[in-house]
């Protein structure tokens, strides 16, 4: 079998012809693929450890949380730790949950091994865990427009005014 007659058999059957054609523009594609434009933490791999000797000598959440300076664990037990975990009430009206989003301390009676708790990190409050409700929504003028909560100008809206709004509760 010769190569003139493998192309005159491609050109008798069109749809080899068209596999054939898009198998070489796949392989041909490979080589100018960049690896590197896939999604991915890989500031979080080995490749990209951190500053060296500050990753080795401290632990990770430095930035946020005062480190004790010890190195070595604590000498709490599971009977000790237990009360450092945040529990409220269940259902207050003034929305007070045990989902807390600034801690005290990334260990806060959670700590897998318990000799782990107090050992790396001094406490320090980021931020208040305490919400407030937004004030009742302004009240429309003629020159606004309402989207959702709060109010723009109305000409930054295309169009016509769709009429009165609705009063907010």
């Amino acid at each position: 079998m010769t190569f003139m007659s493998v192309i005159n058999k491609l050109k008798n059957n069109k749809e080899i012809a068209f596999l054939f054609v898009l198998l070489i523009v796949i392989i041909a594609s490979s080589f100018f693929f960049d690896s590197k434009m896939l999604e991915g933490y890989s500031n979080y791999n080995l490749a990209n450890p951190g500053k060296y000797p500050k990753s080795e000598d401290l632990p990770i959440l430095t930035s946020s949380y005062p480190f004790t300076g010890r190195n070595q664990v604590s000498t709490n037990s599971y009977n000790d730790i237990w009360w450092h975990y945040p529990i409220f009430k269940v259902g207050s009206y003034a929305q007070i949950t045990n989902n807390l989003r600034y801690r005290r301390n990334p260990d806060d009676g959670v700590c897998i091994r318990a000799d782990m708790c107090g050992a790396l990190y001094k406490d320090n409050q980021l931020k208040s865990n305490i919400s407030t409700p937004l004030p009742p929504a302004p009240d429309v003028t003629a020159d606004s427009v309402r989207i959702g909560y709060y109010l723009t100008d109305s000409n930054l809206i295309p169009g016509q005014p769709l009429g009165p709004e609705l009063p907010a509760f």
